[in-house]
């Protein structure tokens, strides 16, 4: 999520909200949002993950969110999906490149 806060400005040039979804009660995903310096929201979706199924990236066996990124745009429609486990510098280069698409 860190890498998000680096590419701030952009998304704001962007006119972009950046939200962050956490597994974690609202309270942690507080404090986490907090301790990182975040610059955008870091909501909970605690306790059933609901966001996360809906999306279709909540992961059973691990109990967490798989890390995507998704890009909708002003009128709710989803633009792009970008899935990258490792790379987490990637997802705020990608979601700006979708966002330039747009």
């Amino acid at each position: 999520m860190t890498a998000f806060r680096t590419h701030t400005d952009r998304f704001v040039k962007a006119d972009a909200q950046v939200l962050g979804i956490s597994v974690d009660s609202f309270a942690a995903a507080g404090e986490f949002e907090d301790k990182l310096g975040l610059e955008f929201p870091l909501v909970s979706d605690f306790p059933r993950n609901e966001t996360g199924r809906a999306y279709g990236v909540f992961n059973e066996a691990a109990g967490v969110h798989n890390r995507v990124t998704v890009v909708i745009d002003k009128d709710r429609i989803v633009r792009d999906v970008y899935v990258e486990p490792r790379d987490f510098e990637s997802h705020p280069v990608h979601a700006l490149e979708a966002l330039a698409a747009l």
